[in-house]
C-alpha cells in the first residue's frame, strides 16, 4: 500500500457556497482514504465554523486579505508544520501561499484549484508566475474554464486538469496530489 498523503487546504473567502462545500467535501473524502487534510481559513468565515461538522481539521489565520500578517502567518505555519501538497482556492490565499513558498525556498508543491471562475485570470506577468511557475498544477473545476486558461491566458494545456465536482473528484485529486507531491501510487493500486 502506498502511504498516506498530508495535503493543506488555504481559503481566504468569507463566502458559503459551492465553493467552500467542495473543499469540505474533498478534505472529508481524503481522510476517509487514510489521508491527512487540514485547512487553513480565516478565523470569521463560515469555512471555518463548519469544518469540525465534517471532521476537517481547521486552523484560523488572517488569511482574508493579503497583507504582511497574513503571509506571515502562512510561513510560519508552513514552517511549523511539514505536508506533502498544498491546494489553494482563492486569489489572496494563492498568493499568500506562493509567496510563503517563495520565502521558505519552495519546499511544498502547491495546486490552484479555480472554482467557477465569474471573471477571468489577468494576463500580467505577476499573475502568470502564479500560475505557471509557483504552482504545480491548476484545477479547473469544469472543461470551460480549463480551455479560458489555456486558449486566452495561453497556460500549458498538460499542467491544467478539468475536475468537476462528482464521484471521481476524490480519485482525480488524489492522483494529481501524488504526482505534484513525487509521491506516485504504485501500479496496481
Amino acid at each position: 500500500m502506498t502511504a498516506p498523503l498530508s495535503i493543506t487546504h488555504t481559503e481566504a473567502s468569507l463566502d458559503w457556497g459551492a465553493q467552500a462545500l467542495r473543499i469540505l467535501a474533498e478534505a472529508q473524502g481524503l481522510m476517509r482514504r487514510g489521508h491527512e487534510v487540514r485547512l487553513i481559513c480565516p478565523p470569521e468565515a463560515r469555512i471555518f465554523a463548519e469544518a469540525s461538522a465534517w471532521g476537517v481539521p481547521v486552523t484560523g489565520a488572517p488569511v482574508g486579505r493579503k497583507r504582511p500578517v497574513g503571509l506571515k502567518a502562512m510561513v510560519e505555519w508552513f514552517r511549523r508544520n511539514r505536508c506533502d501538497v498544498i491546494n489553494t482556492h482563492s486569489q489572496t490565499d494563492s498568493w499568500l501561499a506562493a509567496l510563503a513558498m517563495l520565502a521558505l525556498g519552495r519546499p511544498i508543491p502547491i495546486v490552484r484549484t479555480r472554482h467557477a471562475p465569474s471573471t477571468p485570470v489577468p494576463t500580467n506577468r505577476l499573475t502568470r508566475w502564479l500560475y505557471t511557475r509557483a504552482t504545480a498544477r491548476i484545477v479547473t473545476t469544469d472543461e470551460a474554464a480549463r480551455r479560458e486558461l489555456i486558449e486566452r491566458n495561453g497556460y500549458p494545456a498538460e499542467r491544467i486538469d478539468a475536475v468537476p465536482t462528482g464521484e471521481r473528484m476524490l480519485d482525480t485529486m488524489e492522483r494529481i496530489y501524488r504526482e505534484v507531491s513525487g509521491r506516485p501510487l504504485l501500479p496496481g493500486m
